[in-house]
């Protein structure tokens, strides 16, 4: 048994739905239900009432749930009582950040902070965005440095605009789009491009622009900004990236055109309003605006 399952279990239990859980926790239907049946093994006892449509406790599950939710609080409490006797007797910011914030020069940043904040620590940790979103669902964080998505809303929290990062296409010098100064939407109408992933916000971003210009391109692919930029120059076809994902690769023969009308990334950081240290992290936010 661990933390998760019960935050699983408690939360179906709220919502009154395995699907909608699954939706505000960012996980799939398949894995909250794999994960809640490990408990159910692990205690050997059904903690649902299975056989209608609506989901129900069983006899055990309405016993079980406020010592769950009694648990979770003990835990929450260990976890902040524990933070009072940490390492040199340091504080600890949970930071989560995506990987890409390396190429805005951060980290040096976060150096600065900690020298001048001698009784805090940054516990950063690099995540992808699904990992990081289930976090922020769960209240599991200090603050995060991350894109703006507006496909993934954050309850609790609010969102500081620290850079902005362009959207690019990029395209072999062979190719006739190359040539363009910039790009509109509806020249991509129907034309193959290589595309992020669905959950990433550089994705939803360019799924609204083209929405919103009535414009429609074939996903011929979709993949990590390294994998479809590799695409790109191999002339497979244009890529749909953002400049910065194009900085810290070894590319050759490609162009980058922006968007016209352009389109913007805001990268930024999402601070939770349940966390306890709410001043010192804007001490960090003012650290980061000023880098």
């Amino acid at each position: 048994m661990n933390d998760l399952q019960l935050i699983y279990f408690t939360t179906i239990v709220e919502l009154g739905s395995f699907s909608e859980a699954a939706l505000e926790l960012n996980i799939s239907q398949s894995s909250i239900s794999k994960q809640i049946m490990h408990l159910e093994d692990e205690l050997g006892v059904q903690l649902f009432d299975r056989s209608s449509r609506k989901v129900r406790l069983s006899s055990a599950g309405e016993y079980l749930y406020p010592d769950a939710l009694s648990a979770l609080t003990q835990l929450k409490h260990i976890r902040e009582t524990a933070e009072q006797f940490s390492i040199r007797g340091r504080k600890y910011i949970s930071l989560l950040v995506l990987p890409v914030i390396g190429n805005y020069s951060f980290y040096i940043p976060f150096q600065l902070f900690e020298s001048d904040h001698r009784d805090y620590s940054l516990k950063v940790e690099e995540l992808e965005e699904p990992e990081m979103y289930r976090r922020i669902h769960l209240n599991d964080y200090d603050a995060a440095i991350t894109y703006f998505n507006p496909g993934q809303p954050v309850k609790n929290a609010r969102f500081y605009p620290l850079a902005e990062d362009e959207m690019v296409l990029v395209c072999h010098t062979d190719n006739p789009l190359s040539k363009r100064t910039v790009i509109t939407p509806d020249i991509l109408n129907d034309v193959p491009v290589l595309a992020m992933q669905k959950y990433t916000c550089t994705n939803q971003l360019y799924e609204l622009y083209f929405q919103k210009h009535n414009s429609n391109p074939h996903i011929l692919f979709r993949g990590r900004p390294g994998t479809i930029l590799a695409g790109a120059e191999a002339r497979r076809a244009p890529a749909l990236l953002t400049r910065l994902h194009t900085e810290t690769q070894r590319i050759n023969n490609v162009a980058l055109i922006p968007f016209q009308p352009s389109l913007n990334g805001i990268l930024g950081i999402f601070v939770n309003e349940k966390s306890r240290h709410q001043e010192i992290i804007q001490e960090l936010i003012r650290t980061l605006s000023a880098r």
